[in-house]
């Protein structure tokens, strides 16, 4: 406890980087410059804490989903391509939470699961993907507990039994066809401009809208809060433009593509 209160205090004071940091740290790297390496690894090692507190819960200290975040953090530095138009630290996270699920998946420890929880997960499994498809988002714990008639209190018991035995390979359902790990959400086969497509830095996509038509500025403004709103979900979004989900995800789609070819040609305009 007393390394990682050390750690913390350690790095709380390295600066951040800016924008035009990044840029010319990452071209350095390209280049094999190790000092521009190392300056961005610990300048973003505070978003590996950010992210590792999320996974306290699946049976790894938090220390070493430090180690095993800041191994992704590492991948990420030496993949990064600003021309793309990300962020470091929106492209970092799906590097860092990619080496968190992947050990968690690796490291975690099998653990009998009772008959009866397993009955439990199984259900839980089934209303989730229902609940999902049906509100095109997350269940909320009250909606998935009216759902499956189960006090909510309940609902929590059986959250922290997965929490607590870390059993991400531990076979759930009647015929045993089912992991506890497909439970938690998997990035792992999911590229990172994939991962990444949601975390568009505002700032530079709002000098980009002009390039849109009204239908797509209207579905990134809702789907990524662009005017300092809450994101919406796709149903949401779809409700509001009276069309299906699916037409809202085609539009987004085809906008973000879009927006990667216009910051991919502004970013070669200003370094001509």
């Amino acid at each position: 406890m007393e390394s990682i209160k050390t750690y913390l205090k350690e790095i709380r004071h390295i600066p951040l980087l800016k924008p035009e940091e990044e840029k010319a740290l990452a071209k350095r790297v390209k280049k094999g410059d190790e000092e521009a390496r190392n300056k961005m690894i610990r300048s973003n090692l505070r978003i590996v804490i950010n992210i590792a507190k999320r996974y306290t819960h699946f049976g790894l200290a938090f220390m070493d989903l430090i180690e095993e975040g800041n191994v992704g953090l590492m991948r990420a530095v030496d993949k990064f391509n600003p021309r793309r138009g990300f962020r470091f630290s929106t492209y970092a996270a799906w590097w860092i939470k990619q080496a968190i699920s992947r050990s968690i998946s690796d490291q975690g420890r099998l653990v009998r699961v009772p008959v009866y929880v397993s009955d439990m997960l199984a259900r839980l499994k089934r209303t989730t993907e229902a609940l999902t498809q049906k509100l095109g988002r997350m269940p909320s714990l009250t909606e998935l507990a009216r759902a499956m008639k189960m006090p909510i209190a309940k609902l929590q018991q059986l959250n922290s039994w997965i929490s607590r035995t870390s059993s991400l390979d531990a076979p759930i359902g009647e015929e045993g066809e089912d992991q506890i790990k497909d439970l938690i959400e998997d990035t792992s086969n999911e590229s990172p401009e994939t991962g990444l497509s949601r975390a568009f830095d505002k700032e530079r996509v709002s000098g980009l809208l002009d390039h849109m038509n009204e239908r797509e500025r209207m579905v990134l403004d809702m789907r990524f809060g662009l005017n300092d709103q809450r994101p919406q979900t796709l149903a949401e979004a779809a409700r509001k433009m009276r069309i299906s989900r699916e037409r809202v995800r085609q539009i987004e789609e085809a906008a973000l593509k879009k927006l990667r070819k216009l910051a991919v040609a502004q970013d070669t305009t200003e370094g001509a």
